[in-house]
């Protein structure tokens, strides 16, 4: 085995290669003369298994230079494509997605009624069997939580100090 990782320099395909070479000896028990001592055949067939696994190493790492190659040429021409304003939406779609996995199963689903199927507060009562004032705290812990989230993204819209987030909430009312 250590004749075997003096080549390769990991134990564990080592011992796989060591076990590979004793196996391809006990296969071929038949040819081995045992007039003479069976270190030389064992040596070849170590050998020749260590040269096939380090063939196969190069030609992965080839492969994973290659792959990794392409994907940052890939990534650097999106790049280039993309504006500023993709890039944003992105990276805000995935905050939206993370808040909403956040989110207790049904306050999530109530949100769903509200923003994607655009239901009003008492249809989603209607089909959830829940008063309007559960629709209303549900929808308020979404966007809580969306807020919390999104507080970066925009600040002008976050926090009970801002004027326009006031006069929202009187509108509503």
């Amino acid at each position: 085995m250590v004749y075997i990782y003096r080549y390769c320099k990991d134990w564990g395909a080592s011992e796989n290669l060591a076990q590979d070479t004793f196996i391809t000896f006990w296969e071929n028990l038949s040819k081995v003369d045992f007039d003479r001592t069976p270190l030389p055949f064992l040596l070849m067939v170590a050998k020749n298994k260590t040269l096939n696994y380090l063939n196969r190493e190069i030609v992965k790492t080839k492969h994973k230079t290659h792959l990794h190659n392409s994907e940052m040429l890939i990534s650097s021409r999106a790049l280039e494509c993309s504006t500023l304003d993709d890039v944003h939406f992105r990276e805000i779609e995935l905050i939206v997605n993370k808040s909403m996995s956040e989110m207790a199963p049904k306050t999530k689903e109530f949100f769903q009624l509200s923003r994607y199927r655009c239901k009003k507060n008492d249809e989603i009562a209607g089909i959830m069997g829940v008063s309007v004032k559960t629709v209303e705290y549900r929808i308020m812990s979404a966007l809580r939580i969306l807020r919390k989230n999104l507080k970066d993204y925009f600040p002008e819209y976050v926090g009970e100090n801002n004027k326009e987030v006031k006069n929202i909430k009187a509108n509503q009312q």
